[in-house]
Protein backbone atom coordinates (compact mmCIF):
# COMPACT_ATOMS: atom_id res chain seq x y z
CA UNK A 1 0.00 0.00 0.00
CA UNK A 2 1.19 3.27 -1.25
CA UNK A 3 1.93 5.60 1.57
CA UNK A 4 0.43 8.94 1.86
CA UNK A 5 2.19 12.22 1.28
CA UNK A 6 2.26 13.39 4.66
CA UNK A 7 3.48 10.03 6.01
CA UNK A 8 5.78 9.93 3.18
CA UNK A 9 7.62 13.24 4.14
CA UNK A 10 7.61 12.36 7.64
CA UNK A 11 10.13 9.45 6.50
CA UNK A 12 12.04 11.31 4.47
CA UNK A 13 12.46 13.76 6.92
CA UNK A 14 13.63 10.92 9.45
CA UNK A 15 16.29 9.56 7.24
CA UNK A 16 17.38 12.76 6.65
CA UNK A 17 18.02 13.41 10.03
CA UNK A 18 19.36 9.99 10.52
CA UNK A 19 21.83 9.75 7.78
CA UNK A 20 22.40 13.25 6.68
CA UNK A 21 21.70 13.12 3.08
CA UNK A 22 19.16 11.50 0.67
CA UNK A 23 19.05 10.50 -3.03
CA UNK A 24 15.89 11.58 -5.54
CA UNK A 25 16.21 8.05 -7.43
CA UNK A 26 16.59 6.05 -4.29
CA UNK A 27 13.54 7.62 -2.53
CA UNK A 28 11.51 7.07 -5.53
CA UNK A 29 12.29 3.73 -6.29
CA UNK A 30 11.36 3.13 -2.24
CA UNK A 31 7.77 4.49 -2.54
CA UNK A 32 6.86 3.58 -6.00
CA UNK A 33 6.55 7.56 -6.87
CA UNK A 34 7.98 9.48 -9.74
CA UNK A 35 11.27 11.62 -9.38
CA UNK A 36 9.40 14.74 -9.37
CA UNK A 37 6.88 13.81 -6.77
CA UNK A 38 10.26 13.35 -4.72
CA UNK A 39 11.78 16.38 -5.53
CA UNK A 40 8.06 18.31 -4.22
CA UNK A 41 8.68 16.35 -1.06
CA UNK A 42 11.98 17.78 -0.95
CA UNK A 43 11.09 20.98 -1.72
CA UNK A 44 8.07 20.59 0.73
CA UNK A 45 11.04 19.62 3.54
CA UNK A 46 13.23 22.72 2.22
CA UNK A 47 10.68 25.43 3.06
CA UNK A 48 10.02 23.84 6.34
CA UNK A 49 14.02 24.40 7.24
CA UNK A 50 14.54 20.37 7.17
CA UNK A 51 16.62 19.81 3.88
CA UNK A 52 18.52 21.73 1.56
CA UNK A 53 17.96 20.59 -1.90
CA UNK A 54 20.65 19.67 -4.21
CA UNK A 55 21.74 17.65 -7.35
CA UNK A 56 20.64 13.95 -7.26
CA UNK A 57 18.88 14.39 -3.60
CA UNK A 58 18.81 16.68 -0.62
CA UNK A 59 21.05 16.99 2.60
CA UNK A 60 19.51 18.25 6.62
CA UNK A 61 20.24 21.34 7.53
CA UNK A 62 20.28 21.15 10.95
CA UNK A 63 20.32 17.92 13.40
CA UNK A 64 17.13 17.41 15.07
CA UNK A 65 16.90 14.55 17.81
CA UNK A 66 13.59 13.84 19.34
CA UNK A 67 13.12 13.25 22.88
CA UNK A 68 10.88 10.98 24.71
CA UNK A 69 7.98 11.93 26.59
CA UNK A 70 9.58 10.74 29.73
CA UNK A 71 13.00 12.98 28.84
CA UNK A 72 10.59 15.79 28.66
CA UNK A 73 9.11 15.47 31.72
CA UNK A 74 11.42 15.32 33.94
CA UNK A 75 13.25 18.36 32.53
CA UNK A 76 12.26 22.04 34.06
CA UNK A 77 9.40 20.40 36.39
CA UNK A 78 8.86 23.61 38.72
CA UNK A 79 8.28 26.00 35.81
CA UNK A 80 6.18 23.41 33.90
CA UNK A 81 4.11 22.93 37.43
CA UNK A 82 3.62 26.72 37.53
CA UNK A 83 2.72 27.53 33.91
CA UNK A 84 -0.12 24.61 34.34
CA UNK A 85 -1.61 26.41 37.33
CA UNK A 86 -1.11 29.44 35.53
CA UNK A 87 -3.44 27.78 32.39
CA UNK A 88 -6.07 26.14 34.76
CA UNK A 89 -7.62 30.07 35.73
CA UNK A 90 -8.94 29.60 32.05
CA UNK A 91 -10.41 26.32 32.36
CA UNK A 92 -14.55 27.11 33.70
CA UNK A 93 -16.41 24.01 35.52
CA UNK A 94 -18.55 22.45 32.47
CA UNK A 95 -15.88 23.11 29.60
CA UNK A 96 -14.89 21.15 26.45
CA UNK A 97 -11.29 21.13 26.66
CA UNK A 98 -8.58 20.33 24.59
CA UNK A 99 -5.31 18.84 25.66
CA UNK A 100 -2.10 17.87 23.20
CA UNK A 101 0.53 15.51 24.06
CA UNK A 102 3.13 17.68 25.32
CA UNK A 103 4.40 17.21 28.74
CA UNK A 104 3.35 20.86 29.79
CA UNK A 105 0.14 20.30 29.22
CA UNK A 106 -0.12 16.76 31.47
CA UNK A 107 1.21 18.86 34.22
CA UNK A 108 -1.91 20.98 33.08
CA UNK A 109 -4.12 17.61 33.19
CA UNK A 110 -3.16 16.92 36.77
CA UNK A 111 -4.32 19.63 38.14
CA UNK A 112 -8.06 19.75 36.29
CA UNK A 113 -9.60 17.58 39.23
CA UNK A 114 -10.03 21.18 40.78
CA UNK A 115 -12.42 21.47 38.06
CA UNK A 116 -16.20 20.04 37.63
CA UNK A 117 -17.82 18.78 34.73
CA UNK A 118 -15.98 18.97 32.39
CA UNK A 119 -15.50 17.36 29.03
CA UNK A 120 -11.97 16.74 27.63
CA UNK A 121 -10.60 15.33 24.28
CA UNK A 122 -6.82 14.43 23.86
CA UNK A 123 -4.39 12.74 21.50
CA UNK A 124 -2.07 11.85 24.74
CA UNK A 125 -2.26 8.76 26.95
CA UNK A 126 -0.15 10.31 29.35
CA UNK A 127 -2.63 13.29 29.54
CA UNK A 128 -5.67 10.64 30.36
CA UNK A 129 -3.62 9.00 32.90
CA UNK A 130 -3.11 12.34 34.23
CA UNK A 131 -6.77 12.85 34.66
CA UNK A 132 -7.83 9.48 36.63
CA UNK A 133 -9.33 11.75 39.56
CA UNK A 134 -10.71 14.71 37.54
CA UNK A 135 -14.94 15.22 37.31
CA UNK A 136 -14.42 14.99 33.51
CA UNK A 137 -16.20 12.92 30.29
CA UNK A 138 -12.54 11.90 28.68
CA UNK A 139 -12.51 11.31 24.96
CA UNK A 140 -9.08 9.78 23.41
CA UNK A 141 -8.48 10.35 19.48
CA UNK A 142 -7.78 7.84 18.12
CA UNK A 143 -4.75 6.80 15.49
CA UNK A 144 -1.51 5.90 14.80
CA UNK A 145 0.60 5.91 17.68
CA UNK A 146 3.77 7.93 17.86
CA UNK A 147 6.49 6.13 19.94
CA UNK A 148 8.37 9.11 21.44
CA UNK A 149 5.39 10.89 22.70
CA UNK A 150 2.51 7.73 22.94
CA UNK A 151 0.07 10.47 21.14
CA UNK A 152 -2.48 9.46 18.56
CA UNK A 153 -2.05 10.98 15.05
CA UNK A 154 -3.70 10.48 11.79
CA UNK A 155 -7.01 10.39 9.74
CA UNK A 156 -9.09 9.11 12.81
CA UNK A 157 -7.97 12.17 15.17
CA UNK A 158 -8.07 14.68 12.06
CA UNK A 159 -11.92 13.47 11.84
CA UNK A 160 -12.98 13.88 15.08
CA UNK A 161 -11.47 17.27 15.69
CA UNK A 162 -13.26 18.20 12.96
CA UNK A 163 -16.80 17.96 14.92
CA UNK A 164 -15.55 18.82 17.43
CA UNK A 165 -16.00 22.75 19.33
CA UNK A 166 -14.18 22.98 22.43
CA UNK A 167 -14.06 26.35 24.67
CA UNK A 168 -10.49 26.20 25.21
CA UNK A 169 -7.29 23.86 23.72
CA UNK A 170 -3.79 23.90 25.16
CA UNK A 171 -0.76 22.53 23.11
CA UNK A 172 2.90 22.47 23.93
CA UNK A 173 5.88 22.46 21.26
CA UNK A 174 8.93 21.28 21.21
CA UNK A 175 10.83 24.70 20.35
CA UNK A 176 10.66 27.58 18.07
CA UNK A 177 13.88 29.07 18.09
CA UNK A 178 15.15 31.26 14.70
CA UNK A 179 11.32 30.17 13.75
CA UNK A 180 7.81 32.02 12.99
CA UNK A 181 5.80 30.13 15.66
CA UNK A 182 5.73 27.20 17.57
CA UNK A 183 6.93 23.82 16.43
CA UNK A 184 7.17 20.11 16.68
CA UNK A 185 9.32 16.81 15.27
CA UNK A 186 6.48 15.56 12.82
CA UNK A 187 3.88 15.99 10.48
CA UNK A 188 1.37 13.73 12.39
CA UNK A 189 1.47 15.58 15.24
CA UNK A 190 1.71 18.72 13.77
CA UNK A 191 -1.15 17.86 11.64
CA UNK A 192 -3.18 17.37 14.52
CA UNK A 193 -1.85 20.27 16.50
CA UNK A 194 -3.68 22.19 14.09
CA UNK A 195 -6.97 20.76 13.74
CA UNK A 196 -6.81 21.47 17.34
CA UNK A 197 -6.20 25.46 17.05
CA UNK A 198 -9.05 24.72 14.18
CA UNK A 199 -11.80 23.15 17.04
CA UNK A 200 -11.42 25.74 19.63
CA UNK A 201 -12.81 29.26 20.69
CA UNK A 202 -8.91 30.01 22.42
CA UNK A 203 -5.44 28.42 21.83
CA UNK A 204 -3.27 28.51 24.57
CA UNK A 205 0.27 27.67 24.17
CA UNK A 206 1.87 26.30 27.39
CA UNK A 207 6.01 26.13 27.04
CA UNK A 208 9.11 26.83 29.45
CA UNK A 209 11.08 29.58 28.68
CA UNK A 210 13.82 26.51 27.45
CA UNK A 211 12.05 26.12 24.35
CA UNK A 212 12.50 29.43 22.82
CA UNK A 213 16.22 28.38 22.48
CA UNK A 214 15.47 25.17 21.03
CA UNK A 215 14.51 24.09 17.65
CA UNK A 216 12.68 21.39 15.80
CA UNK A 217 11.44 20.47 12.74
CA UNK A 218 7.39 21.22 11.69
CA UNK A 219 6.05 24.79 12.71
CA UNK A 220 2.23 24.23 13.05
CA UNK A 221 1.08 27.72 13.81
CA UNK A 222 1.95 31.25 13.28
CA UNK A 223 2.14 33.02 16.87
CA UNK A 224 -1.07 35.17 15.44
CA UNK A 225 -2.73 32.25 15.30
CA UNK A 226 -1.91 31.11 19.21
CA UNK A 227 -4.13 33.42 21.61
CA UNK A 228 -1.84 33.17 24.25
CA UNK A 229 1.42 31.93 25.29
CA UNK A 230 2.02 30.97 29.04
CA UNK A 231 5.70 31.08 30.50
CA UNK A 232 8.69 31.74 32.48
CA UNK A 233 10.98 34.15 33.51
CA UNK A 234 13.69 32.57 31.57
CA UNK A 235 12.64 33.78 28.26
CA UNK A 236 15.03 36.79 27.29
CA UNK A 237 13.20 40.15 26.69
CA UNK A 238 14.02 40.70 22.98
CA UNK A 239 12.00 37.03 22.34
CA UNK A 240 9.59 38.43 24.62
CA UNK A 241 9.06 41.81 22.99
CA UNK A 242 8.96 40.02 19.09
CA UNK A 243 6.50 37.58 19.95
CA UNK A 244 4.06 39.77 22.10
CA UNK A 245 3.70 41.95 18.53
CA UNK A 246 1.88 39.03 17.76
CA UNK A 247 0.27 37.09 20.54
CA UNK A 248 -0.43 37.59 23.91
CA UNK A 249 2.24 36.53 26.18
CA UNK A 250 1.72 35.80 30.35
CA UNK A 251 5.03 35.46 32.30
CA UNK A 252 5.00 33.74 35.40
Amino acid sequence: MKKTALNRRDEIAKALMQDGEIGTQALAQKYGVSVETIRKDLLYLQENGIAKKGYGGAVVCSEWNEQSFGQKAVEHQAEKARIAGRALDFVCDGDIVILDSGSTVAALAKQLFTRKRLTVFTNSLHAVQALSSADARIYLLGGALQPTSNASTGHWALQALAEIRANVAFLGTSGFYDRRGPCVENFGESEVKKAMIRSANKSILLADSSKAQQGAMIQFAGWEEVGLWITDEGVERETLDEISKETEVIVI
